[in-house]
């Protein structure tokens, strides 16, 4: 491990780089620590597998701490196959860390057994706990018979006396005060990713449509709704989905009415595919859609408007007024119809008319950047 006399932050998270299949919240540890790295010695405890892996990652060693200098870190990968909670105290106390960073609110030994410790005083660090929109309706909806007595425990033992939150939005720090009242809350945006590349577009043909899904296979994640407002499409659509399958049963719907979409819809499925490769699928599309029930962020949407194409999403996520700043459209989802129209107004661009909208993207994920207060946010948190 590095010796560096700052302040020292360990973040705890089930899943972490090279993992990619939790999605949001790995990105969004990832972003953290690069960003903080000059601030803070950055420690973090996570698995040595992906999410629904059984196999541990490929080159690398677990149960001791790797230094990752691309991110100026040092990650202690626990072998999942004989994890057991009490490795995570015994590391907390050969860190002895300043500040302990939980993330989402139901993980058994990432989140819960850290809670327990802080609660009977064996940790002494300041402890942060993000939701990670774990507190949202329709995550809260997802096996609610487990998440509800935790929330209820969570209360009666008092632990949001203990413990700092963390909201990345004001729908968040809602959601936190209607779950958990009396709790300190400090807001801080979600650390994007910095890194964009120059404008580049693609050929436009009038009437065809090239549209991309990059999300986990699940209900939350809303791909079946999708596929329904494609059906009614008179255009020629093109859909890709990149994910991996969470939900089989889910899975097995979307595949049922895949076969009956008229023929001037495709669809074709490429499993999940890691954050390095979601960018040149990006490009070599028009339109990105994902009509979510909820996000707390939304990654591959940002990950979209960063590659300079315009989005199609639900208004449940933090990205709204898109339409009036050039970078998509966010519509309820009570009407389907209208997700329809706008795949069908795309598919009708020519060239100048998506480049405009591609360059707005771009140019909305360009202002995001530079505009953004994240890190002096972050900052506040971890004092």
């Amino acid at each position: 491990m590095s010796g560096i006399s700052k302040k020292k932050l360990l973040i705890l998270v089930d899943w972490f780089t090279p993992g990619y299949k939790a999605g949001g919240p790995i990105q969004s540890c990832v972003n953290l620590s690069f960003a903080l790295k000059n601030d803070y010695q950055i420690f973090v405890l996570t698995t040595d597998t992906d999410h629904g892996d059984t196999n541990p990652y490929q080159q690398i060693n677990s149960n001791e701490w790797i230094r990752n200098e691309q991110l100026g870190v040092d990650i202690f990968y626990c072998k999942k196959q004989t994890f057991k909670p009490s490795q995570i105290l015994q590391q907390i106390d050969i860190i002895k860390p300043d500040f302990v960073y939980l993330n989402h609110l139901f993980s058994p030994h990432f989140v819960i057994y850290p809670l327990w410790l802080k609660f009977t005083q064996k940790i002494a660090a300041k402890v942060i706990v993000a939701p990670r929109g774990a507190l949202f309706n329709s995550a809260l909806s997802l096996k609610s018979y487990k998440k509800k007595p935790l929330l209820f425990l969570y209360k009666k033992l008092g632990i949001h006396k203990l413990v700092t939150f963390h909201a990345t939005n004001l729908r968040e720090q809602k959601a936190i005060e209607e779950y958990i009242p009396g709790a300190e809350i400090i807001i801080a945006d979600n650390l994007p990713d910095l890194n964009q590349s120059p404008f580049l577009s693609i050929k436009k043909e009038m009437g065809i449509l090239n549209c991309i899904f990059i999300a986990r296979i699940v209900p939350i994640k809303n791909l079946l709704f999708l596929l329904h407002a494609m059906s009614k499409s008179k255009s020629n659509i093109n859909l890709t989905i990149v994910g991996p399958i969470e939900n089989e049963k889910y899975w097995q719907e979307c595949q049922r009415f895949i076969q009956t979409l008229p023929s001037n819809i495709t669809v074709k499925y490429l499993g999940a595919k890691n954050k390095n490769d979601l960018k040149d699928l990006l490009i070599k599309n028009h339109l990105f859609a994902l009509p979510t029930t909820g996000e707390n962020f939304g990654h591959s949407i940002f990950e979209s408007l960063l590659c300079g194409r315009p989005v199609l999403i639900s208004d449940q996520t933090p990205w709204l007024n898109l339409k009036e700043q050039v970078a998509g459209w966010d519509l309820p989802l009570s009407d389907t119809q209208k997700f329809t129209a706008i795949m069908d107004e795309v598919a009708q661009y020519n060239q100048e008319h998506f480049d405009i909208m591609a360059k707005g993207s771009w140019q909305f994920a360009h202002n995001f950047i530079n505009s953004s207060l994240a890190q002096q946010q972050y900052l506040k948190i971890f004092s």
